[in-house]
């Protein structure tokens, strides 16, 4: 996984259902690169922090090979680098293959698999949908939020290299499957929340 583009955002305010909210969402390449802390993206925008940053969600990476399945459905959406909301886009993303847990080096940074984006209604608006919401929830491409081991500085041209795997093999698709469809998944409950990999938000939502 090679790191083609590193994108930031200032605070943007947008319209949904009449409801004027600020967003953080809409990323725009820097060619300097970026600095990745513990809990956020030095000079990146984090509008709500209940759901975006933290050291479960400091950064957000999302696959460009990714991108061509949601473009097939929103053709009028203006597609361009960051249109996730990412602050890292990778050249190819698999997250069958990302377990919770993995630690990885990317740039100069010492990063872990913490778990996948849920989408909110801020994603529907940027693809101009309301339906993009349910579209990204039934798919395999829910990106990677990592926390930071080690801060560092990631730039493009810089590969995410496997350090250290996860002892226990528990996907980022199969933890999505479970958060965005709980009903059909409880009897993977159990051994998820006892999991230290899996944030402690994603595990007090299944003991609910």
């Amino acid at each position: 996984m090679k790191v083609i583009s590193t994108n930031v955002s200032e605070k943007r305010t947008i319209t949904i259902g009449g409801e004027v909210l600020e967003t953080g969402m809409y990323k725009i390449p820097v060619q300097e690169g970026i600095f990745i802390g513990k809990k956020s993206v030095e000079n990146d925008v984090v509008i709500d922090s209940r759901f975006h940053g933290g050291s479960d969600k400091a950064c957000y990476l999302y696959g460009k090979n990714n991108y061509a399945y949601f473009e097939n459905l929103y053709p009028n959406a203006t597609w361009e680098i960051g249109m996730f909301g990412e602050n890292i886009t990778l050249d190819e993303v698999d997250e069958s293959n990302l377990n919770i847990g993995d630690v990885y080096q990317i740039g100069e940074a010492q990063v872990q698999i913490a778990q996948p984006r849920i989408p909110c209604n801020k994603f529907g608006y940027r693809l101009g949908n309301p339906l993009a919401i349910k579209t990204f929830a039934q798919s395999d491409y829910p990106g990677i939020y990592v926390r930071v081991l080690n801060p560092g500085k990631v730039k493009v041209g810089d590969e995410m290299l496997l350090l250290k795997p996860a002892i226990e093999q528990l996907s980022l698709v199969q933890l999505f499957r479970v958060l965005t469809n709980k009903s059909a998944h409880t009897h993977k409950f159990e051994s998820i929340v006892v999991n230290p990999n899996v944030p402690e938000r994603c595990k007090t939502k299944l003991r609910k």
